[in-house]
């Protein structure tokens, strides 16, 4: 059954998510340590994608849905991936600038918004770019937390801080659908 991009997740994982895991982590981390944690997930990235033939890169793999992956997004391509963390990634940094300023972000934020096109053949390049624009801009971001917010489409209001604790948390998600699109791909064509 084809489900629509954005119709989100299961309930009960979009309330673990909700209730527990935003909980803990708005509480246990840091802007230094979400970049910290970034960086990690973009070496992790780098490694895992380094000796990817162009094939192997471009190529759609149907895996099983992965916990915070809405249905929509589990047949992607490594390359559609990529376009998508970068992609989310620019939105959210604009998030982030625009909230530590105190100003109001009012664009609407979709998920249909940030869905990759899959004709970046040079995704994974943009996608480690866009990571050092990133990892430079927080490295210099004076860390306030904001008191304007703007929530996120599935879950609740983010300030500046918590935008950036789910970058973090978006990439790693990511990273693994990554990992996973690999091994499925290795075991069918390999």
């Amino acid at each position: 059954m084809e489900t629509k991009a954005g119709a989100g997740l299961p309930s009960m994982e979009k309330n673990i998510i909700r209730y527990v895991l935003i909980p803990i982590v708005r509480l246990l981390m840091s802007w230094n340590l979400a970049l910290f944690l970034i960086k990690r997930e973009r070496k992790l990235i780098e490694k895992l994608t380094s000796s990817l033939s162009k094939e192997q890169k471009e190529r759609r793999i149907k895996i099983n849905r992965t916990f915070a992956i809405e249905e929509h997004s589990s047949d992607y391509s490594v390359n559609m991936a990529c376009e998508h963390l970068y992609i989310t990634g620019n939105a959210i940094m604009n998030v982030i600038d625009t909230l530590s300023k105190e100003k109001e972000f009012k664009h609407k934020i979709t998920i249909e918004a940030v869905k990759p096109i899959g004709e970046d053949k040079n995704a994974i390049t943009n996608f480690l770019k866009f990571m050092e624009t990133y990892e430079n801009y927080i490295k210099e971001h004076k860390k306030n937390q904001s008191k304007q917010t703007k929530a996120h489409p599935w879950f609740i209001n983010f300030n500046n801080h918590d935008w950036s604790c789910f970058m973090f948390m978006h990439t790693f998600i990511h990273r693994r659908q990554i990992e996973e699109i690999i091994r499925v791909q290795k075991e069918k064509y390999e």
